[in-house]
């Protein structure tokens, strides 16, 4: 089983792209509510779960068989933080309470199933890893919890597949009629520009994602991306907007990093995460952090934008 390494949180919607809402164009969408219930569910797990479960298989030398009760240093999955928990739990319910249904609510009702399942039993295995009971009954509560666990990941994991297509989907046709609208309306303003910026960046750094990314393409799509972060900056958009500045200098960090993601495929240097361990295996380096231009610092720095973007809401 291998658990997705694309973590990618999606933007937090707001009734208009920049969440700051333009004069005269005041748009009323009752499912907002809805689908960022839906939103901050699937970004407040997805990472926590992930990492959980590469911490929790990382000591096993084969995870498929599962642990022998003979390994030196058995680790816990981790629980998932309460708040984060809580994400998935009665907001999403009262979400996929309402009506009419939405194309987005069997993805996210599988999804919450799918997480209340795990983390049940998660939070089983990290009190008897945190209490070492292994310690004292030769690690047979180890071997039975890890069949049902590891089932329960494998349905998340295909849950969030779902979720994860699903929300693209959904944030895809809602920025496009958005920029259309808002560009009708009133010119390419901050709102405008903040749903491209976005909007660019995901597809920027959804391009690194992959074992052999064409790098013929990764020149395009940085040169636009690039283009576009002039373009708003010589023309002082958001000049007035002192978060702004937080978001022109996250989309500048996306720029230098993917910048150096190219360098690193045109100088033939690994970029993934399988590629970057073998390379320090190899060498024998003790380094743990993967170097600027890696797929995980692409990630980050996208991230970073998204994290920076929802502050405007």
């Amino acid at each position: 089983m291998n658990a997705s390494t694309r973590l990618i949180p999606v933007l937090l919607l707001c009734a208009l792209a920049g969440c700051n809402n333009p004069a005269g164009l005041a748009v009323a969408d009752p499912g907002l509510e809805r689908v960022n219930a839906y939103i901050e569910c699937y970004n407040g797990v997805e990472q926590p779960i992930h990492e959980g479960f590469q911490t929790y298989t990382g000591w096993m030398k084969d995870p498929e068989a599962g642990p022998t009760g003979k390994e030196a240093q058995p680790r816990s999955p981790g629980k998932v933080l309460s708040h984060r928990v809580e994400y998935c739990g009665q907001p999403l319910s009262e979400a996929l309470a309402k009506v009419p249904a939405t194309s987005l609510d069997a993805a996210a009702r599988q999804y919450q199933q799918a997480f209340l399942a795990l983390n049940t039993l998660i939070e089983r295995a990290d009190g008897y890893f945190t209490r070492e009971d292994y310690r004292r009954d030769g690690g047979e509560g180890m071997r039975s919890q890890h069949a049902p666990l590891m089932q329960a990941y494998a349905d998340f994991f295909k849950a969030s597949e779902a979720m994860d297509a699903a929300l693209e989907k959904n944030e895809n046709d809602r920025r496009a009629a958005q920029l259309k609208q808002i560009e009708e309306s009133e010119g390419r303003s901050l709102a405008y520009y903040h749903l491209r910026l976005v909007g660019d960046g995901k597809q920027l750094a959804m391009a690194f994602q992959g074992e052999a990314p064409d790098v013929a393409v990764l020149r395009g799509q940085l040169a636009d991306y690039q283009a576009l972060v002039t373009e708003i900056q010589n023309g002082g958009v958001g000049k007035d907007d002192p978060m702004w500045g937080h978001v022109q200098r996250s989309a500048d960090k996306l720029v230098r990093t993917a910048g150096r993601g190219v360098e690193r495929l045109e100088q033939g240097k690994p970029i993934t995460a399988d590629a970057l361990a073998a390379e320090r295996k190899a060498s024998g380096s003790w380094l743990t952090t993967d170097p600027e231009g890696a797929q995980s610092t692409i990630l980050d720095a996208y991230n970073d934008l998204v994290t920076t973007s929802n502050r405007m809401r």
